[in-house]
């Protein structure tokens, strides 16, 4: 395995990250066995794995339930990151209010690394940073992060005059979305923090498992890659042909060239500038191997162009959103 350090701390990272949301089940994502989800945890560390990733948001915590009880007696192991909603708890005071009880669903009295999840433009922009300091002070976080800012909300951290706590950015990021590239990476990268990618294979994607839109998942079926044609959720037409299209190029460039699809879009991912650590969610150890065995997996600078070039019309589609969920004016990035 190999680890990097987190933003411009000394805390070591693994490069493959386990994301832990699938193990809270909910609609999102069916029927989770809780034995699966321990297992699952518990192979990871076994592999070297050492950064895990969850939120209170996660089912109402449940996630974050799971993990705690996965980690008993192995805490010491483990770089552990959750985060805070938003609204009403990015106040100065209600943040340690919301750390606390997602240190209570966590079995620990501290996290390594502590996100702010989402913008929250209903709160004055310092207040979160506020909280944040105050956290660290505590000895409750080791660290904190940021997710799913866009270009301005980054200028309008860095008008803060508070953005040197920071140390990660969490976003998505993959072959088929790559908004990030559009100032927010670069701004990223300046200030020193790790980009930690989500959706690192499109929400499957790029697994090679769905090879028409019939294939996919209903509950899947609601992010800006697909069409919304009563332009109740994100508003806008989706690129479903253009990714389909990709998808079957891709497919036939990475059997020519003996890579699976999944190896070759983290592959191509992690040769990507600022890119720290990779979020893969595995439901169970068989899911885990299979994101596992991907790491020993290196492409060629002219194979990269190439997945490059045939994800271009996706990618032209979704332009420089970066929220998954919300077009348009519903974006929450800006």
């Amino acid at each position: 395995m190999k680890y990097v350090k987190l933003g411009k701390t000394d805390i070591d990272i693994s490069v493959l990250a386990l994301g832990c949301w699938a193990f809270a089940g909910g609609y999102f994502w069916g029927r989770q066995e809780e034995d699966d989800s321990v297992k699952t945890i518990h192979a990871a560390l076994d592999l070297g794995i050492n950064f895990l990733d969850t939120a209170e948001a996660y089912e109402k915590g449940t996630s974050e339930q799971i993990v705690g009880k996965a980690l008993k007696g192995r805490r010491g192991k483990v770089v552990l990151a959750t985060k805070i909603g938003g609204g009403a708890n990015f106040r100065s005071d209600k943040i340690v209010e919301a750390c606390e009880n997602s240190l209570r669903n966590l079995q620990t009295d501290y996290v390594d690394l502590y996100y702010l999840h989402w913008p929250a433009m209903d709160v004055p922009f310092e207040e979160p940073l506020i909280g944040l300091e105050k956290l660290k002070a505590q000895g409750k976080i080791r660290a904190a992060g940021i997710s799913n800012y866009g270009p301005k909300q980054m200028q309008m951290l860095e008008d803060t005059g508070r953005f040197d706590i920071l140390e990660a950015h969490q976003l998505p990021y993959n072959l088929f979305w790559r908004a990030i590239e559009h100032g927010i990476s670069q701004k990223t990268i300046e200030r020193k923090l790790s980009i930690v990618c989500y959706s690192t294979l499109a929400q499957g994607l790029l697994s090679g498992k769905y090879d028409k839109i019939e294939d996919v998942p209903d509950y899947l079926k609601i992010t800006r890659f697909y069409q919304d044609p009563e332009k109740k959720l994100h508003g806008e037409d989706g690129c479903e042909v253009e990714v389909f299209d990709a998808i079957a190029k891709i497919k036939a460039a990475c059997a020519k060239e003996g890579y699976t699809m999944p190896q070759a879009a983290l592959a191509w991912l992690y040769k990507q500038a600022g890119v720290s650590a990779l979020l893969t969610g595995a439901r169970n150890v068989a899911e885990l191997m299979q994101n596992y065995q991907c790491l020993e997996t290196e492409i060629s600078g002219a194979f990269a162009d190439r997945l490059s070039e045939l994800a271009a019309q996706v990618n032209a589609k979704i332009g420089a959103n970066t929220d998954m969920w919300m077009g348009g004016e519903k974006s929450r990035t800006f």
